[in-house]
């Protein structure tokens, strides 16, 4: 088992990536009742386009997880953390989402998932984020905005 960063620019890694999230994410879709979610739908330009940082985890020669952000001098945003069905309740998603509050120090983590699944805003809850707020995609999803603060406070002079 092996925490790796994904390279956009290579494009086997990105169209290896999208063929995973198709699959992690069609489980998701089960799980909540909504079919159309973002990731299901996006397309290798979009993919690359994305500007996240691409970190992955793989069993082996499979890529059997991955989390996608980005950051600011604020902020850094989960935009994507998905682990396939088959290994799913290993630690995979938290040891993903605990490499991504290293590298954030002292800023703020934040990250939006269907209100609906449960396991996602269990894992969320466990390593410290908390409700920020929740909203409603136009056509109907409700979602939870979650986050964790930073250790430290951020000196915006630097």
């Amino acid at each position: 088992m092996m925490l790796i960063m994904i390279d956009l620019a290579d494009a086997m890694a990105a169209a290896e990536l999208l063929a995973f999230q198709r699959r992690a994410y069609q489980s998701e879709a089960e799980l909540i009742g909504y079919g159309a979610l973002p990731p299901l739908r996006e397309s290798l330009p979009d993919l690359l386009d994305s500007g996240e940082t691409i970190l992955g985890w793989r069993v082996e020669d499979e890529l059997v997880g991955a989390i996608g952000y980005t950051a600011n001098m604020v902020e850094v945003t989960i935009c994507r953390l998905a682990v396939t069905p088959a290994y799913r309740r290993r630690g995979i998603a938290a040891k993903l989402l605990q490499a991504v509050i290293y590298e954030a120090g002292p800023r703020a983590v934040v990250a939006s998932t269907a209100k609906a699944n449960l396991p996602g805003v269990a894992l969320y809850e466990h390593l410290g984020f908390h409700l920020r707020e929740e909203q409603t995609t136009p056509d109907g999803l409700p979602l939870v905005q979650m986050q964790r603060l930073g250790e430290r406070p951020v000196n915006l002079k630097q």
